[in-house]
C-alpha cells in the first residue's frame, strides 16, 4: 500500500475501496502468539458500491479480548475454525474494526450490509519444527500458525481445517476427512476435529477422488504426503500414545484423539488411525493380463455396470499406516500394493488444495 493512501483523508480512503468486492492488504494476517495475530493495514469494501473502509494495522491483536469478538469465543475450544470479519466501526467515519467469530456468514449482531469476512484460522494442536519426532513433547493448543488465511493468502477451496504446507504451493487438510453435507455423489467431506473419519467400507477407495473433488480439493501425491507427515512420531505396538496404531486396536478412532499424533506441519493423524489414500496408479507389469469388472463395480453405485479394467496388477499407494499397524506406522511408511477397489475399512482420505 502506498504512502499516499496512508495520508489521505477519510473521504479519499473510502474512494479507494468504493467498488463492491474491493480488498487490499499491506501484507498478510499472521499469528504472533497462542491467541494473538498481526493485522496489516487494509482497505476493504463492506456492503457494496460506495462503502469503502480503512482497517488500521494492529500488532498482537488478541482474539479473546471481549471487544474483539462477538461472544462466541468465550468458549474457544480445540478444533474450532474462527473467522475474522471487517465491520463498520459505527462511528460515522470510514474506519473499520475487526471482529472474530465462530460464525461463517457474519458475526452475531451483524449482517452482509455491515460486515465482511476477510480471514480466519484453525485453533488446534501445534508441533514446532524444533520438536519434530520428539516423543516427550505435548503439542500446544493455540492458533495454528500455518492455518491463518486472508482473502489474498489462502487455498482456492474453503480453508476450514486446512494448513499451508508449501508457501504459495499447496494446503492440506489437518484431519482425516469425515462426512459433511449432502448425499452421494454430491456429499462434501470435511476436515474436522473429534469425529469418526470416512473409511473404505461403504465407499471403495476408487470413490475417494470424487469425494475430495466435491470439496474443491484433490488427493495428495506421495511426495506431498511425505512432506506433510514429516515430524509426526512413529506408532508403537503396545500403546496409542504417539499414534493410533497399537496392535490390539480393532478399528479407527475419532480424528485428533491422539494428542501427540501431530506433524511439524500441524497435520493430525498422518501416522496411524487410517492409511492416507494417495494419488497415483500403476500396474505391476505381470504378463497374465485379464479383463476384470469386479475391480470397478464396488463401493458407491456398485450395482451399476461401469465397464471393465484390462490389467495384470492395478495398484496404488497409501501412506502412514493404520489402526493396528504398530511400530510399522510412521511418517515415511508407504504401502504400494493397495488395490483401488478395496473396501477393507482401513483406508481414509485427506484433501489437498493449491494456494490462491
Amino acid at each position: 500500500m502506498s504512502q499516499t493512501v496512508k495520508i489521505c483523508s477519510d473521504v479519499n480512503i473510502a474512494q479507494f475501496a468504493a467498488f463492491a468486492g474491493y480488498f487490499s492488504m499491506d501484507g498478510q494476517i499472521s499469528a504472533t502468539g497462542a491467541t494473538t495475530l498481526n493485522i496489516p493495514e487494509c482497505l476493504v469494501n463492506i456492503g457494496g458500491n460506495g462503502h469503502g473502509y480503512l482497517l488500521v494495522a494492529q500488532s498482537d491483536w488478541s482474539i479473546v479480548e471481549p471487544t474483539h469478538h462477538d461472544g462466541s469465543l468465550n468458549t474457544l475450544a480445540l478444533g474450532d475454525d474462527i473467522r475474522l470479519f471487517a465491520v463498520d466501526a459505527g462511528d460515522g467515519t470510514t474506519d473499520a474494526k475487526l471482529i472474530a467469530s465462530k460464525n461463517d456468514a457474519f458475526p452475531d449482531g451483524y449482517d452482509a450490509s455491515n460486515s465482511r469476512k476477510i480471514g480466519g484460522f484453525h485453533y488446534g494442536r501445534v508441533r514446532p519444527v524444533a520438536s519434530r519426532y520428539d516423543l516427550a513433547y505435548s503439542p500446544a493448543i493455540q492458533i495454528v500458525p500455518n492455518s491463518v488465511w486472508d482473502l489474498n493468502h489462502r487455498p482456492t477451496c474453503d480453508p476450514s481445517g486446512m494448513v499451508e504446507i508449501v508457501p504459495g504451493g499447496f494446503w492440506a487438510d489437518i484431519y482425516l476427512n469425515s462426512e459433511g453435507a449432502g448425499t452421494w455423489p454430491e456429499n462434501v467431506p470435511v476436515s474436522k476435529y473429534g469425529v469418526m473419519p470416512i473409511k473404505d467400507d461403504v465407499y471403495a477407495r476408487s470413490d475417494f477422488h470424487l469425494l475430495v473433488r466435491n470439496a474443491g480439493k484433490r488427493l495428495p501425491t506421495i511426495e506431498e504426503f511425505l512432506t506433510y507427515a514429516e515430524g509426526a512420531p512413529a506408532g508403537q505396538n503396545g500403546n496409542n500414545t504417539y499414534a493410533w496404531s497399537a496392535t490390539s486396536n480393532t478399528g479407527p478412532t475419532t480424528t485428533g484423539n491422539v494428542e501427540k499424533s501431530v506433524s511439524m506441519f500441524n497435520v493430525v493423524d498422518a501416522v496411524g488411525n487410517l492409511w492416507d489414500w494417495l494419488d497415483g496408479h500403476f500396474d505391476l507389469g505381470a504378463t497374465n493380463y485379464n479383463q476384470s469388472t469386479y475391480v470397478v463395480n464396488v463401493g458407491q453405485d456398485l450395482s451399476t455396470p461401469r465397464g471393465a479394467v484390462f490389467h495384470a496388477g492395478w495398484r496404488c499407494f497409501v501412506g502412514g499406516g493404520f489402526f493396528n499397524y504398530g511400530e510399522n506406522s510412521g511418517s515415511r511408511c508407504l504401502h504400494s500394493d493397495a488395490g483401488p477397489w478395496g473396501t477393507d475399512g482401513i483406508v481414509g482420505l485427506r484433501g489437498i488444495c493449491c494456494a490462491l
